[in-house]
């Protein structure tokens, strides 16, 4: 076996490696930029389902209240 021979037996399984550990690095940050996004818009849609909430509950309080008057004057 030459030396040329020996080099490229090592070589090329090492190149190959440290280029899968840096492929699986960049992918690990491309995932976690795109969840840290994701977590983003869940956060923002939850507010704006507790905002609605919120309003949904202030109106069904004043029908309550409404109601009540109404069966008040009944009687």
């Amino acid at each position: 076996m030459t030396d040329m021979q020996l080099y490229m037996a090592i070589g090329i399984p090492t190149v190959a490696v440290l280029l899968g550990i840096l492929m699986n690095g960049l992918l690990y940050n491309s995932l976690s930029t795109r969840m840290s996004t994701v977590e983003a818009r869940m956060l923002s849609l939850e507010n704006t389902f507790t905002a609605r909430f919120d309003i949904l509950m202030g109106v069904l309080s004043e029908v309550q209240v409404r109601i009540g008057v109404l069966e008040g004057k009944g009687k």
